[in-house]
């Protein structure tokens, strides 16, 4: 009775139906939803509700500034001058103006635009005395007026531009051509003092065997043979790798303290080679 019971039951499911799968046949491509960034919920300080409208001012203005910097630095200066006065017109109050005003004077040097170029610089002594563009403003107004032979207007300029200069190279730079005119102006006593300075400054040094050599004749038209003689062996121990004889500096040191200071000339003359020359300080980063 069991048994017929089930087979009935059995009779009356429908048989499974195994379906032919189709071979080789590629499946379905699904669409998918698109992928969206997750929303973030940053936490929000007091200072991030007053920075974003700075930021937004201030991103283009360093634009400007940079994309006139690429210019210059590629020696373009034709075209590094109309961005940097745009940069001038544009943003009012900025931080870069003093970058803006030193590079547009050197980029008015190089184009041999020299009343530009002086304008641009003395407005950076004039109005950002104390950025660090200052030093390297005043070296270039010096340097015209020592060329032109100015030494008086030069003096105050070089003066200036070593105290200001961050640039150890400009500052001793400065330092020296400060040296020069003090001792073109004929005060020959403080320009002794700034030589001995610049010859003990640590290297790089390019100005150090010039240095000595216009100190110690000034010292020993003062009398003060023992320190001129400190002058000349300091110049021969210094130099001995690059004479061909070692000793000669320093018989022609001996020789000139007990002769007339002008027997050193010559020498002088031989060794500074292009020592007096000017070398253009680095610019500020």
């Amino acid at each position: 009775m069991l048994f017929c019971t089930v087979g009935t039951a059995y009779a009356q499911w429908p048989p499974e139906v195994r379906r032919a799968q189709p071979v080789d046949e590629p499946p379905v491509a699904r669409a998918l939803p698109v992928e969206e960034p997750p929303v973030l919920t940053p936490s929000h300080s007091a200072e991030d509700f007053s920075e974003p409208a700075a930021r937004d001012t201030e991103a283009p203005d360093r634009r400007q500034l940079e994309y006139a910097n690429a210019l210059f630095t590629r020696k373009l200066y034709d075209l590094a001058v109309p961005e940097y006065q745009k940069y001038l017109d544009d943003y009012p109050g900025r931080s870069g103006r003093a970058n803006a005003y030193f590079s547009l004077g050197e980029s008015y040097r190089n184009l041999n635009r020299p009343s530009s170029a002086r304008t641009n610089f003395q407005k950076v002594l004039n109005d950002y005395g104390e950025s660090e563009f200052a030093g390297p403003a005043a070296y270039a107004l010096a340097e015209t007026a020592f060329t032109q032979k100015d030494y008086a207007a030069a003096l105050p300029l070089f003066q200036r531009s070593a105290a200001k200069s961050k640039e150890a190279a400009v500052a001793l730079s400065a330092h020296y051509f400060q040296a020069r005119c003090l001792e073109i102006l004929g005060r020959k006593d403080e320009a002794c003092g700034i030589y001995q300075e610049v010859a003990e400054a640590p290297n790089p040094n390019p100005y150090r065997e010039d240095a000595r050599l216009t100190a110690a004749p000034i010292l020993i038209g003062r009398g003060r043979k023992i320190d001129a003689l400190k002058q000349y062996e300091a110049l021969s121990s210094e130099t001995c790798r690059k004479l061909e004889n070692s000793g000669r500096s320093r018989r022609l040191g001996c020789t000139a303290c007990n002769t007339n200071p002008a027997n050193t000339s010559s020498y002088s003359l031989i060794t500074r080679k292009n020592g007096r020359n000017f070398r253009r300080p680095p610019r500020p980063k």
